[in-house]
Protein backbone atom coordinates (compact mmCIF):
# COMPACT_ATOMS: atom_id res chain seq x y z
CA UNK A 1 0.00 0.00 0.00
CA UNK A 2 1.45 3.33 -1.03
CA UNK A 3 0.24 6.57 0.52
CA UNK A 4 1.24 9.83 -1.04
CA UNK A 5 1.94 12.86 1.10
CA UNK A 6 -0.70 15.30 -0.03
CA UNK A 7 -0.96 18.91 1.05
CA UNK A 8 -4.39 20.45 0.54
CA UNK A 9 -5.34 23.27 -1.77
CA UNK A 10 -2.25 23.51 -3.91
CA UNK A 11 -2.40 25.70 -6.93
CA UNK A 12 -5.04 24.37 -9.29
CA UNK A 13 -5.43 27.18 -11.76
CA UNK A 14 -5.95 30.90 -11.72
CA UNK A 15 -8.57 30.41 -9.04
CA UNK A 16 -6.18 28.29 -6.98
CA UNK A 17 -7.44 27.53 -3.51
CA UNK A 18 -4.10 27.64 -1.79
CA UNK A 19 -3.52 31.38 -2.12
CA UNK A 20 -7.18 32.10 -1.44
CA UNK A 21 -7.26 30.16 1.83
CA UNK A 22 -3.88 31.33 3.04
CA UNK A 23 -4.71 35.01 2.57
CA UNK A 24 -8.17 34.55 4.05
CA UNK A 25 -6.78 32.77 7.11
CA UNK A 26 -4.18 35.47 7.83
CA UNK A 27 -6.77 38.21 7.37
CA UNK A 28 -9.25 36.59 9.71
CA UNK A 29 -6.67 35.96 12.44
CA UNK A 30 -5.38 39.52 12.35
CA UNK A 31 -8.89 40.95 12.39
CA UNK A 32 -9.83 39.05 15.56
CA UNK A 33 -6.53 39.17 17.41
CA UNK A 34 -7.59 42.18 19.49
CA UNK A 35 -10.78 40.53 20.75
CA UNK A 36 -10.39 39.52 24.41
CA UNK A 37 -12.87 36.66 23.98
CA UNK A 38 -10.79 34.79 21.41
CA UNK A 39 -8.27 31.98 21.75
CA UNK A 40 -5.78 31.03 19.06
CA UNK A 41 -5.11 27.30 19.11
CA UNK A 42 -3.30 24.84 16.91
CA UNK A 43 -4.66 21.31 16.67
CA UNK A 44 -2.04 19.83 19.00
CA UNK A 45 -2.51 22.68 21.47
CA UNK A 46 -6.27 22.10 21.51
CA UNK A 47 -5.79 18.39 22.17
CA UNK A 48 -3.28 19.02 24.94
CA UNK A 49 -5.46 21.70 26.54
CA UNK A 50 -8.51 19.41 26.50
CA UNK A 51 -6.62 16.57 28.18
CA UNK A 52 -5.73 18.91 31.03
CA UNK A 53 -9.00 20.80 31.47
CA UNK A 54 -11.87 18.55 30.36
CA UNK A 55 -14.32 17.88 33.20
CA UNK A 56 -14.75 14.17 32.50
CA UNK A 57 -10.98 13.67 32.48
CA UNK A 58 -10.92 15.45 35.84
CA UNK A 59 -13.47 12.98 37.20
CA UNK A 60 -11.31 10.00 36.23
CA UNK A 61 -8.20 11.63 37.69
CA UNK A 62 -10.11 11.95 40.95
CA UNK A 63 -10.92 8.24 40.75
CA UNK A 64 -7.18 7.56 40.33
CA UNK A 65 -6.55 9.37 43.61
CA UNK A 66 -9.25 7.29 45.28
CA UNK A 67 -7.67 4.02 44.10
CA UNK A 68 -4.29 5.22 45.37
CA UNK A 69 -5.87 5.80 48.78
CA UNK A 70 -7.36 2.29 48.61
CA UNK A 71 -3.89 0.89 47.88
CA UNK A 72 -2.38 2.68 50.86
CA UNK A 73 -5.21 1.36 53.00
CA UNK A 74 -4.55 -2.21 51.82
CA UNK A 75 -0.85 -1.85 52.68
CA UNK A 76 -1.79 -0.85 56.21
CA UNK A 77 -3.14 -4.37 56.70
CA UNK A 78 0.43 -5.59 57.18
CA UNK A 79 0.82 -3.57 60.39
CA UNK A 80 -0.14 -5.01 63.78
CA UNK A 81 -3.70 -4.53 64.94
CA UNK A 82 -3.75 -2.83 68.33
CA UNK A 83 -6.93 -2.60 70.36
CA UNK A 84 -7.71 -1.23 73.79
CA UNK A 85 -10.76 -1.52 75.97
CA UNK A 86 -11.91 -0.23 79.32
CA UNK A 87 -14.91 -1.42 81.27
CA UNK A 88 -16.64 -0.90 84.59
CA UNK A 89 -19.50 -2.96 86.07
CA UNK A 90 -21.64 -2.49 89.16
CA UNK A 91 -23.31 -5.73 90.22
CA UNK A 92 -26.50 -6.30 92.20
CA UNK A 93 -26.74 -8.74 95.05
CA UNK A 94 -26.45 -12.39 94.10
CA UNK A 95 -29.63 -14.44 94.58
CA UNK A 96 -29.03 -18.05 95.57
CA UNK A 97 -31.62 -20.86 95.28
CA UNK A 98 -31.71 -24.19 97.11
CA UNK A 99 -31.70 -27.10 94.68
CA UNK A 100 -33.26 -26.00 91.36
CA UNK A 101 -35.66 -23.23 92.29
CA UNK A 102 -36.18 -23.77 95.96
CA UNK A 103 -35.95 -21.30 98.79
CA UNK A 104 -33.74 -18.31 97.98
CA UNK A 105 -31.69 -15.71 99.78
CA UNK A 106 -29.36 -12.88 98.66
CA UNK A 107 -25.73 -12.19 99.44
CA UNK A 108 -23.34 -9.43 98.33
CA UNK A 109 -21.32 -10.33 95.21
CA UNK A 110 -17.92 -11.50 96.42
CA UNK A 111 -15.53 -9.91 96.81
CA UNK A 112 -17.18 -6.57 95.83
CA UNK A 113 -20.10 -5.04 93.96
CA UNK A 114 -17.59 -3.38 91.55
CA UNK A 115 -15.55 -4.80 88.69
CA UNK A 116 -13.57 -3.28 85.85
CA UNK A 117 -10.58 -3.51 83.63
CA UNK A 118 -8.23 -1.61 81.31
CA UNK A 119 -6.46 -3.68 78.62
CA UNK A 120 -4.30 -3.22 75.54
CA UNK A 121 -3.95 -6.04 73.00
CA UNK A 122 -1.89 -6.38 69.83
CA UNK A 123 -1.91 -9.01 67.08
CA UNK A 124 0.50 -9.37 64.17
CA UNK A 125 -0.21 -11.61 61.20
CA UNK A 126 2.69 -13.95 60.50
CA UNK A 127 1.07 -16.07 57.78
CA UNK A 128 -2.37 -16.13 56.18
CA UNK A 129 -1.83 -17.95 52.89
CA UNK A 130 -0.74 -14.74 51.16
CA UNK A 131 -4.08 -12.97 51.67
CA UNK A 132 -2.43 -9.69 52.62
CA UNK A 133 -0.21 -9.76 49.53
CA UNK A 134 -3.15 -10.56 47.26
CA UNK A 135 -5.24 -7.79 48.81
CA UNK A 136 -2.47 -5.26 48.10
CA UNK A 137 -2.00 -6.59 44.56
CA UNK A 138 -5.74 -6.32 43.91
CA UNK A 139 -5.76 -2.63 44.84
CA UNK A 140 -2.57 -2.07 42.85
CA UNK A 141 -4.16 -3.53 39.71
CA UNK A 142 -7.29 -1.46 40.29
CA UNK A 143 -5.14 1.66 40.42
CA UNK A 144 -3.41 0.69 37.17
CA UNK A 145 -6.81 0.07 35.58
CA UNK A 146 -7.98 3.50 36.75
CA UNK A 147 -4.86 5.01 35.14
CA UNK A 148 -5.64 3.23 31.85
CA UNK A 149 -9.22 4.52 32.02
CA UNK A 150 -7.93 8.06 32.51
CA UNK A 151 -5.51 7.76 29.59
CA UNK A 152 -8.29 6.33 27.42
CA UNK A 153 -10.62 9.17 28.33
CA UNK A 154 -7.89 11.72 27.60
CA UNK A 155 -7.34 10.10 24.20
CA UNK A 156 -11.10 9.97 23.57
CA UNK A 157 -11.45 13.66 24.40
CA UNK A 158 -8.40 14.34 22.21
CA UNK A 159 -10.12 12.51 19.34
CA UNK A 160 -13.34 14.49 19.79
CA UNK A 161 -11.35 17.73 19.88
CA UNK A 162 -9.43 16.76 16.75
CA UNK A 163 -12.63 15.92 14.86
CA UNK A 164 -14.32 19.13 16.03
CA UNK A 165 -11.25 21.19 15.19
CA UNK A 166 -11.07 19.68 11.71
CA UNK A 167 -14.78 20.35 11.27
CA UNK A 168 -14.20 24.01 12.09
CA UNK A 169 -11.42 24.15 9.52
CA UNK A 170 -13.74 22.53 6.98
CA UNK A 171 -16.46 25.09 7.64
CA UNK A 172 -13.95 27.92 7.60
CA UNK A 173 -12.58 26.91 4.21
CA UNK A 174 -16.10 26.39 2.90
CA UNK A 175 -16.82 29.98 3.88
CA UNK A 176 -13.90 31.07 1.71
CA UNK A 177 -15.36 29.11 -1.18
CA UNK A 178 -18.80 30.64 -0.61
CA UNK A 179 -17.34 34.14 -0.61
CA UNK A 180 -15.60 33.33 -3.88
CA UNK A 181 -18.93 32.07 -5.26
CA UNK A 182 -20.65 35.27 -4.09
CA UNK A 183 -18.05 37.29 -5.95
CA UNK A 184 -18.76 35.32 -9.12
CA UNK A 185 -22.53 35.60 -8.61
CA UNK A 186 -22.37 39.39 -8.08
CA UNK A 187 -20.18 39.84 -11.14
CA UNK A 188 -22.53 37.65 -13.16
CA UNK A 189 -25.59 39.59 -11.99
CA UNK A 190 -23.91 42.86 -12.89
CA UNK A 191 -23.20 41.61 -16.42
CA UNK A 192 -26.73 40.24 -16.82
CA UNK A 193 -28.12 43.60 -15.70
CA UNK A 194 -26.10 45.25 -18.43
CA UNK A 195 -27.28 42.64 -20.96
CA UNK A 196 -30.89 43.15 -19.86
CA UNK A 197 -30.60 46.92 -20.18
CA UNK A 198 -29.30 46.45 -23.72
CA UNK A 199 -32.07 43.96 -24.47
CA UNK A 200 -29.72 41.03 -24.98
CA UNK A 201 -31.30 38.77 -22.32
CA UNK A 202 -34.79 38.30 -20.96
CA UNK A 203 -36.19 39.27 -17.58
CA UNK A 204 -36.10 35.57 -16.67
CA UNK A 205 -32.29 35.50 -16.76
CA UNK A 206 -32.09 38.57 -14.53
CA UNK A 207 -34.52 37.15 -11.96
CA UNK A 208 -32.77 33.80 -11.92
CA UNK A 209 -29.37 35.43 -11.36
CA UNK A 210 -30.82 37.40 -8.45
CA UNK A 211 -32.31 34.23 -6.92
CA UNK A 212 -28.99 32.41 -7.26
CA UNK A 213 -27.19 35.25 -5.47
CA UNK A 214 -29.77 35.21 -2.64
CA UNK A 215 -29.39 31.46 -2.22
CA UNK A 216 -25.62 31.77 -2.03
CA UNK A 217 -26.02 34.43 0.70
CA UNK A 218 -28.32 32.05 2.59
CA UNK A 219 -25.70 29.35 2.28
CA UNK A 220 -23.15 31.75 3.75
CA UNK A 221 -25.42 32.42 6.74
CA UNK A 222 -26.00 28.72 7.29
CA UNK A 223 -22.27 28.02 7.10
CA UNK A 224 -21.54 30.79 9.60
CA UNK A 225 -24.10 29.35 12.02
CA UNK A 226 -22.55 25.90 11.67
CA UNK A 227 -19.18 27.42 12.54
CA UNK A 228 -20.63 28.99 15.71
CA UNK A 229 -22.20 25.70 16.79
CA UNK A 230 -18.95 23.84 16.15
CA UNK A 231 -17.10 26.49 18.16
CA UNK A 232 -19.45 25.98 21.12
CA UNK A 233 -18.97 22.22 21.01
CA UNK A 234 -15.22 22.71 21.08
CA UNK A 235 -15.59 25.11 24.01
CA UNK A 236 -17.44 22.41 25.94
CA UNK A 237 -14.69 19.88 25.26
CA UNK A 238 -12.03 22.38 26.35
CA UNK A 239 -14.07 23.48 29.40
CA UNK A 240 -14.12 27.10 28.19
CA UNK A 241 -16.81 29.74 28.51
CA UNK A 242 -19.36 29.44 25.70
CA UNK A 243 -18.65 33.00 24.57
CA UNK A 244 -14.97 32.29 23.80
CA UNK A 245 -14.27 32.32 20.08
CA UNK A 246 -11.62 29.82 19.06
CA UNK A 247 -9.44 30.61 16.07
CA UNK A 248 -8.04 27.40 14.51
CA UNK A 249 -4.70 28.72 13.29
CA UNK A 250 -3.22 25.35 12.36
CA UNK A 251 -4.36 25.28 8.74
CA UNK A 252 -1.28 23.21 7.87
CA UNK A 253 -2.86 20.40 9.89
CA UNK A 254 -4.67 19.47 6.70
CA UNK A 255 -1.46 17.86 5.46
CA UNK A 256 -1.79 14.08 5.43
CA UNK A 257 0.79 11.80 7.07
CA UNK A 258 3.40 10.20 4.85
CA UNK A 259 3.20 6.55 3.91
CA UNK A 260 5.78 5.41 6.49
CA UNK A 261 3.96 7.11 9.37
CA UNK A 262 0.60 5.74 8.29
CA UNK A 263 1.89 2.22 7.70
CA UNK A 264 3.40 2.13 11.21
CA UNK A 265 -0.13 2.38 12.66
CA UNK A 266 -1.19 -0.83 10.92
CA UNK A 267 1.47 -3.19 12.26
CA UNK A 268 1.25 -3.76 15.99
CA UNK A 269 -0.74 -1.75 18.50
CA UNK A 270 -0.07 -3.01 22.04
CA UNK A 271 -1.09 0.39 23.38
CA UNK A 272 -4.75 -0.06 22.41
CA UNK A 273 -6.73 0.92 25.49
CA UNK A 274 -9.38 -1.77 25.05
CA UNK A 275 -6.70 -4.46 24.97
CA UNK A 276 -4.82 -2.94 27.91
CA UNK A 277 -8.00 -2.87 29.99
CA UNK A 278 -8.84 -6.45 29.05
CA UNK A 279 -5.37 -7.62 30.10
CA UNK A 280 -5.56 -5.71 33.39
CA UNK A 281 -8.96 -7.22 34.16
CA UNK A 282 -7.47 -10.67 33.57
CA UNK A 283 -4.66 -9.91 36.02
CA UNK A 284 -7.18 -8.69 38.60
CA UNK A 285 -9.29 -11.83 38.24
CA UNK A 286 -6.29 -14.18 38.39
CA UNK A 287 -5.23 -12.46 41.60
CA UNK A 288 -8.73 -13.00 42.97
CA UNK A 289 -8.45 -16.69 42.15
CA UNK A 290 -5.29 -16.84 44.25
CA UNK A 291 -7.04 -14.86 47.00
CA UNK A 292 -9.93 -17.33 47.02
CA UNK A 293 -7.53 -20.27 47.23
CA UNK A 294 -5.72 -18.69 50.17
CA UNK A 295 -8.86 -19.24 52.31
CA UNK A 296 -7.97 -22.95 52.29
CA UNK A 297 -4.71 -22.28 54.11
CA UNK A 298 -4.10 -21.84 57.87
CA UNK A 299 -3.34 -18.53 59.55
CA UNK A 300 -0.62 -17.87 62.11
CA UNK A 301 -0.62 -14.74 64.24
CA UNK A 302 1.58 -13.39 67.02
CA UNK A 303 -0.42 -11.72 69.77
CA UNK A 304 0.21 -10.07 73.11
CA UNK A 305 -1.45 -7.83 75.65
CA UNK A 306 -1.25 -6.10 79.02
CA UNK A 307 -4.00 -4.95 81.33
CA UNK A 308 -5.27 -3.94 84.74
CA UNK A 309 -8.27 -5.77 86.18
CA UNK A 310 -10.39 -5.63 89.31
CA UNK A 311 -11.12 -7.79 91.28
CA UNK A 312 -8.39 -10.39 91.29
CA UNK A 313 -10.00 -13.48 89.78
CA UNK A 314 -6.72 -15.34 89.34
CA UNK A 315 -7.14 -16.76 92.82
CA UNK A 316 -10.04 -18.49 94.47
CA UNK A 317 -11.94 -17.13 96.11
CA UNK A 318 -11.57 -13.78 94.25
CA UNK A 319 -9.87 -11.03 96.17
CA UNK A 320 -10.91 -7.36 96.17
CA UNK A 321 -7.68 -6.07 94.66
CA UNK A 322 -6.44 -4.79 91.29
CA UNK A 323 -3.93 -6.90 89.46
CA UNK A 324 -1.86 -6.26 86.31
CA UNK A 325 -0.74 -9.02 83.98
CA UNK A 326 0.67 -9.33 80.42
CA UNK A 327 0.74 -12.15 77.93
CA UNK A 328 2.33 -13.09 74.59
CA UNK A 329 1.73 -16.06 72.35
CA UNK A 330 1.23 -17.54 68.90
CA UNK A 331 -2.19 -18.41 67.52
CA UNK A 332 -2.66 -21.04 64.80
CA UNK A 333 -6.11 -21.35 63.25
CA UNK A 334 -7.52 -23.32 60.37
CA UNK A 335 -11.07 -23.21 59.04
CA UNK A 336 -11.77 -26.87 58.25
CA UNK A 337 -15.12 -25.98 56.65
CA UNK A 338 -13.24 -24.03 53.94
CA UNK A 339 -12.39 -27.39 52.32
CA UNK A 340 -15.98 -27.67 51.11
CA UNK A 341 -17.44 -24.18 51.56
CA UNK A 342 -14.69 -22.42 49.55
CA UNK A 343 -14.55 -24.91 46.67
CA UNK A 344 -17.23 -23.21 44.55
CA UNK A 345 -15.77 -19.74 45.15
CA UNK A 346 -12.44 -20.87 43.69
CA UNK A 347 -14.21 -22.55 40.78
CA UNK A 348 -16.31 -19.48 39.90
CA UNK A 349 -13.28 -17.17 40.11
CA UNK A 350 -11.32 -19.49 37.79
CA UNK A 351 -14.17 -19.60 35.28
CA UNK A 352 -14.39 -15.81 35.25
CA UNK A 353 -10.66 -15.59 34.56
CA UNK A 354 -11.07 -17.89 31.54
CA UNK A 355 -14.05 -15.81 30.40
CA UNK A 356 -11.97 -12.62 30.49
CA UNK A 357 -9.24 -14.27 28.41
CA UNK A 358 -11.82 -15.19 25.76
CA UNK A 359 -13.12 -11.64 25.85
CA UNK A 360 -9.60 -10.30 25.30
CA UNK A 361 -9.20 -12.50 22.21
CA UNK A 362 -12.46 -11.12 20.82
CA UNK A 363 -11.37 -7.54 21.53
CA UNK A 364 -8.06 -8.11 19.73
CA UNK A 365 -9.84 -9.50 16.69
CA UNK A 366 -12.33 -6.64 16.72
CA UNK A 367 -9.61 -4.00 16.99
CA UNK A 368 -7.65 -5.59 14.13
CA UNK A 369 -10.77 -5.64 11.96
CA UNK A 370 -11.53 -1.99 12.74
CA UNK A 371 -7.98 -0.93 11.94
CA UNK A 372 -8.13 -2.73 8.58
CA UNK A 373 -11.50 -1.12 7.78
CA UNK A 374 -10.20 2.36 8.62
CA UNK A 375 -7.12 1.76 6.48
CA UNK A 376 -9.36 0.91 3.51
CA UNK A 377 -11.47 4.03 4.02
CA UNK A 378 -8.36 6.15 4.42
CA UNK A 379 -6.95 4.96 1.10
CA UNK A 380 -10.36 5.59 -0.45
CA UNK A 381 -10.37 9.18 0.82
CA UNK A 382 -6.83 9.78 -0.46
CA UNK A 383 -7.78 8.38 -3.88
CA UNK A 384 -10.86 10.59 -3.92
CA UNK A 385 -8.67 13.63 -3.26
CA UNK A 386 -6.51 12.80 -6.27
CA UNK A 387 -9.57 12.36 -8.48
CA UNK A 388 -11.31 15.48 -7.20
CA UNK A 389 -8.16 17.55 -7.64
CA UNK A 390 -8.24 16.71 -11.34
CA UNK A 391 -11.96 17.40 -11.40
CA UNK A 392 -11.42 20.88 -9.99
CA UNK A 393 -9.12 21.72 -12.86
CA UNK A 394 -11.64 20.40 -15.38
CA UNK A 395 -14.67 22.16 -13.86
CA UNK A 396 -12.72 25.42 -13.65
CA UNK A 397 -11.88 25.26 -17.33
CA UNK A 398 -15.50 24.33 -18.10
CA UNK A 399 -16.77 27.32 -16.09
CA UNK A 400 -14.43 29.69 -17.95
CA UNK A 401 -15.67 28.32 -21.28
CA UNK A 402 -19.35 28.64 -20.32
CA UNK A 403 -18.80 32.13 -18.91
CA UNK A 404 -17.18 33.26 -22.15
CA UNK A 405 -19.88 31.64 -24.29
CA UNK A 406 -22.67 33.25 -22.24
CA UNK A 407 -20.98 36.65 -22.47
CA UNK A 408 -21.01 36.19 -26.26
CA UNK A 409 -24.63 34.95 -26.19
CA UNK A 410 -23.58 31.51 -27.36
CA UNK A 411 -25.06 29.53 -24.42
CA UNK A 412 -27.91 29.67 -21.96
CA UNK A 413 -27.73 30.95 -18.38
CA UNK A 414 -28.64 27.44 -17.23
CA UNK A 415 -25.42 26.10 -18.73
CA UNK A 416 -23.38 28.77 -16.94
CA UNK A 417 -25.05 28.15 -13.59
CA UNK A 418 -24.58 24.41 -13.96
CA UNK A 419 -20.89 24.97 -14.67
CA UNK A 420 -20.60 27.22 -11.63
CA UNK A 421 -22.28 24.62 -9.40
CA UNK A 422 -20.01 21.85 -10.69
CA UNK A 423 -16.95 24.00 -10.02
CA UNK A 424 -18.13 24.86 -6.51
CA UNK A 425 -19.11 21.27 -5.74
CA UNK A 426 -15.75 19.89 -6.82
CA UNK A 427 -13.97 22.24 -4.45
CA UNK A 428 -16.35 21.29 -1.63
CA UNK A 429 -15.64 17.63 -2.37
CA UNK A 430 -11.90 18.21 -2.07
CA UNK A 431 -12.33 19.73 1.38
CA UNK A 432 -14.64 16.90 2.44
CA UNK A 433 -12.22 14.22 1.23
CA UNK A 434 -9.27 15.89 2.95
CA UNK A 435 -11.12 16.21 6.26
CA UNK A 436 -12.40 12.63 5.96
CA UNK A 437 -8.88 11.28 5.49
CA UNK A 438 -7.58 13.22 8.48
CA UNK A 439 -10.54 12.16 10.63
CA UNK A 440 -9.76 8.52 9.83
CA UNK A 441 -6.09 9.11 10.67
CA UNK A 442 -6.94 10.49 14.12
CA UNK A 443 -9.36 7.62 14.73
CA UNK A 444 -6.52 5.24 13.96
CA UNK A 445 -4.29 7.12 16.41
CA UNK A 446 -6.97 6.69 19.08
CA UNK A 447 -7.62 2.99 18.40
CA UNK A 448 -3.92 2.16 18.44
CA UNK A 449 -3.37 4.14 21.66
CA UNK A 450 -1.10 6.76 20.08
CA UNK A 451 -3.26 9.88 20.37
Amino acid sequence: MQIMKIYPFKSIGKRGLYCLFLSASVGSVNAQNDDNATMRLSLNEAIRYAKESNKLVGVLKTEEKATQADLEDAKMGAFPRITSNASYQRYTKVTLYHDVLGESHSIPKPPSYNAGGLNVEAAFNLYAGGRQRYAVTDQKYKGELACINTNEQEANIGLQVALQYLDMIRIYFQERLIKDQITRAESRLKNINAFYTNGKVTKSDLLRAEVVLSNVHLGETSNRNDYGISNQRLNTLLNLNESVKIIPVDTTSLGLPDSVTFASLLKEYPGTYAILKAQKNIEIQENRVALAKSANLPTIALFGGYGFNYPNTLVFPPVAQTFAVGLIGVRLSYDISSLYQNKNKVRSATIRAAELKQQKDWIQDNVAQEVRALAVKYNEAVERMLVVKKTIEQTEVNYDIQNTKYANQLSLLTDLLDADNLYQESRYNYIQANIAALSIYYRLLFITGKL
